[in-house]
């Protein structure tokens, strides 16, 4: 079955860690050619990149190919607007200060067709503490050292959020590091999460990144937490089944603005 390769941009590539980028293979349910538009746009000055592509035919195991000629344009709701030029091999990008408390859309046209999928962006919510525990040798999870972090989940309204990591300098980009959840339990009360199934030795310095997000980007990256996980969107079907998309026209990726703060801890030796 045809592939398609997810190139998911880290958050805070530019304004937090070092520039990176995530490769996840994907086995998806397409039976014919799609386009492809990934975005992620963050709460700071930095350079804005939206990558689109188109996918290979299926039973075809030809390399997804990148669209160039597409036109893009960002706005918000106060009416501010900038195109986004291409840079080449299906990448379009410009430096862009994205402001909390604004929705976003994002629109691009290609060959006459035009697409368009929009998001909110949130204050960020701070980390108050990030923290280990020993643990000892259990089930699958060898002994080592949890990490442990807080944060005050605002009681006003519906949050969710992702976790980013990075160990000794390094961003964590395996399937099992994909972590994403809802404020469902912790609505408006102090909240303490682990980085799951993750263990942690002596001297190991980690980074944490929480993210905040509005709910058509957690539908993304959960429907993708499902996939890698080997579940699908509905967490559970037999075959794998494409992302839950917020572009129009049926096409898939994603269009995600969202907020950040981080916090670092070195475990002692």
């Amino acid at each position: 079955m045809n592939q398609i390769k997810f190139l998911l941009v880290l958050f805070g590539a530019v304004c937090l860690l070092s520039s990176c980028e995530q490769v996840i293979d994907v086995e998806l349910d397409s039976v014919e050619e799609q386009i492809v538009i990934e975005a992620q746009l963050k709460q700071c000055n930095h350079v804005f990149t939206v990558l689109i592509s188109q996918t290979a035919p299926y039973f075809d195991n030809q390399a997804p190919v990148r669209i160039d000629n597409a036109t893009v344009l960002l706005s918000d709701d106060t009416g501010w607007s900038q195109a986004i030029p291409s840079v080449g091999n299906g990448v379009y990008s410009a430096p862009v200060e994205a402001q909390a408390g604004r929705n976003y859309q994002l629109q691009v046209e290609i060959d006459g067709v035009f697409y368009e999928a929009s998001s909110f962006l949130p204050e960020p919510i701070a980390l108050e503490e990030v923290y280990t525990e020993f643990q000892n040798a259990f089930a699958n999870l060898d002994e080592g050292y949890l990490v442990y972090f807080r944060y005050r989940d605002p009681g006003n309204t519906d949050n969710y959020y992702r976790v980013i990591h990075s160990l000794n300098g390094q961003p964590q980009l395996e399937g099992s590091d994909l972590q994403v959840f809802d404020d469902n339990l912790v609505n408006g009360n102090l909240a303490r999460t682990t980085l799951f199934q993750q263990i942690f030795n002596p001297g190991d310095s980690v980074t944490i990144e929480l993210v905040h997000f509005d709910e058509a980007s957690y539908d993304y990256f959960n429907s993708l937490s499902d996939i890698v996980g080997g579940g699908g969107p509905s967490g559970g079907s037999a075959a794998p089944g494409n992302p839950n998309s917020n572009w129009s026209g049926g096409i898939l990726g994603y269009f995600s603005a969202y907020s950040s703060d981080q916090s670092s801890i070195r475990i002692p030796e």
